[in-house]
């Protein structure tokens, strides 16, 4: 019995011996995919000051700080910082490895604002001085440069670095499925935690719109599938059921929902197929456009 268990011990050992070599050899090979971003030729014979650190969601912080959360929060896998010199230009130079794309363009459009200056660079990208930002395929990239001549640097260095990324799937697919009309330009957002400080709304999308001086927003949670979605939708209406009123919006189809409290405001939703459609601030005409919406969903 006892040598049954101690080759069964032996055989777990060697499991997860297996397992974190072949992590750590996962790792080891990004971060040599990473340093090709970096490799030389440089613009303007850039050259890096220290060589490059790397840092993981354990650690994050010890570069971060603060700022470490959020990105922990939507997946970080690895960031590659690098200090470069040119001259008489210092540049940072943050690139972070989110995973995967929609996880990469949630924490870029955390970070983003309606109001900044947007380029042509990657997936998309912002620039004032001093800084340029851009998206592309599952990275995040963060430029910051000092000195005469940092934003020319800055705009040859982030060419260079998206060529080098080189593939680029753009915005995630379902946003393109959701109406243009009256939407706000660069509202867009991907939320994989607790939308609106519920669990069951998560992961989900949110998109803002604004018509005859009023905004409203449409979030889209992603369920597994429709009865996972209808579930959703019921603990939804439980929510505003105890903490306000829900009435159903039969004008919508069987399930949906009409509800308001203090803390949400006034909220239409309902499902379809694999998605929860949640419209905050609705006012004339929201039923019409919740059935575009689930139209476009088709």
């Amino acid at each position: 019995m006892l040598r049954g268990f101690a080759s069964l011990l032996i055989l777990t050992l060697t499991s997860v011996g297996a397992f974190c070599a072949e992590r750590t050899v996962d790792a080891d090979s990004k971060r040599q995919e990473m340093l090709k971003l970096l490799a030389d030729p440089l613009p303007s014979g850039a050259v890096t000051k220290h060589g490059a650190s790397f840092y993981g969601p354990d650690n994050l912080y010890e570069y971060m700080d603060g700022g470490a959360d959020i990105f922990v929060l939507y997946g970080v896998r690895t960031l590659m910082h690098a200090d470069l010199r040119a001259e008489a230009v210092e540049v940072t130079v943050d690139v972070f490895d989110m995973g995967a794309p929609d996880t990469a363009f949630g924490i870029y459009a955390a970070e983003r604002s309606p109001g900044f200056h947007y380029k042509a660079i990657g997936t998309e990208g912002y620039q004032y001085e001093g800084m340029l930002n851009f998206l592309q395929d599952r990275y995040y990239v963060k430029l910051l440069g000092f000195g005469d001549g940092a934003d020319a640097l800055l705009e040859k260095l982030s060419q260079l670095l998206s060529q080098r990324i080189g593939s680029n799937p753009g915005f995630p697919k379902l946003l393109a499925k959701l109406p243009a009309e009256n939407r706000i330009p660069h509202s867009e957002q991907y939320i994989p935690a607790s939308p609106l400080g519920h669990a069951f709304l998560a992961p989900a999308y949110a998109v803002a719109y604004k018509a005859d001086d009023r905004e409203y927003k449409l979030l889209v949670t992603v369920a597994s599938d429709a009865a996972d979605a209808q579930k959703r939708l019921k603990q939804l209406e439980q929510h505003f059921a105890t903490s306000g009123q829900c009435q159903p919006a039969t004008e919508l189809g069987e399930g949906a929902i009409r509800a308001s409290n203090s803390f949400e405001g006034s909220v239409l939703a309902e499902t379809k197929g694999q998605y929860l459609l949640l419209l905050l601030n609705p006012g004339k005409g929201s039923e019409q456009f919740m059935r575009n919406v689930a139209a476009g969903l088709e």
